[in-house]
């Protein structure tokens, strides 16, 4: 599939992306086959049709941050100084575009090169949430919390903070506090204070999509369980209204 990379004969559709500067044009373009988009980053699929003529113009995304994405759809690796030296563009365009995957991997090399400190807590929590970084990024965040809740109370505002944010914000205190007390952590079977990492674990076993915010895939979780547990009842209710059908019948014969 490496063979048809910016191909131009054998792609249906075409990007320019930059812009110019003084007047000086940046531009780049790029040329790519629409079923592998539809398949690695619907979202870029959504915005061109196969055959168009017209060059879909990209706007905020760096020529070269742009190629390394579409060399990840058409299934090449970006190496870690790659995405070391593009973490956070890379994660912005990633999420953008629907091309989980790579937005997970720079994401897991961001959360490796990243100082938590009080200082920094609340603007990478807050850039975390904005761009649903709940697997690794807001996980080490929210542990920081938990064992430095001290050092936190009163010196950091949590003023503009939403509020599914200082739910979870509370979580990880009481977390660091029961650890604390008791040398164990919360319940496996409890969802709310369940890690992150475990949560989107079940989320994958069960098929659902693994991008979203902690809340969000607490939420998923809880449908998907009474949605079976739904099933199971109408399951088990079938032979009885069988049973049912059957006294009723004998009863109109009697």
């Amino acid at each position: 599939m490496l063979k048809g990379f910016n191909h131009e004969e054998m792609s249906d559709v075409a990007f320019e992306v930059g812009g110019e500067v003084e007047r000086e044009s940046t531009a780049t373009t790029f040329h790519a086959f629409h079923s592998i988009l539809r398949l690695n980053a619907p979202s870029l699929a959504d915005m061109c049709r196969p055959g168009d003529k017209a060059v879909v113009p990209i706007n905020g995304v760096e020529p070269e941050v742009f190629k390394m994405l579409l060399y990840f759809c058409y299934g090449g690796k970006v190496s870690e100084d790659e995405l070391a030296a593009n973490a956070k563009a890379i994660i912005e365009a990633a999420d953008r575009f629907g091309i989980v995957n790579l937005k997970l991997q720079a994401e897991a090399v961001l959360t490796k090169q990243t100082e938590i400190t009080a200082d920094n807590m609340l603007d990478n929590l807050l850039y975390a949430n904005s761009k649903n970084l709940a697997l690794l990024f807001q996980e080490k965040i929210m542990d920081f919390v938990a064992e430095n809740g001290d050092k936190i109370v009163g010196k950091v505002s949590f003023d503009d903070v939403p509020s599914s944010l200082i739910s979870d914000i509370l979580t990880a205190f009481s977390q660091g506090k029961k650890a604390t007390r008791t040398g164990s952590s919360a319940p496996d079977d409890d969802l709310k204070f369940m890690r992150v990492g475990d949560l989107r674990k079940r989320m994958h076993e069960k098929g659902l999509c693994i991008d979203g915010s902690r809340e969000t895939m607490i939420s998923l979780l809880r449908e998907n369980l009474a949605s079976i547990e739904t099933e199971a009842e109408e399951t088990l209710s079938i032979p009885l209204f069988g049973l049912e059908k059957k006294r009723t019948a004998l009863l109109r014969n009697l």
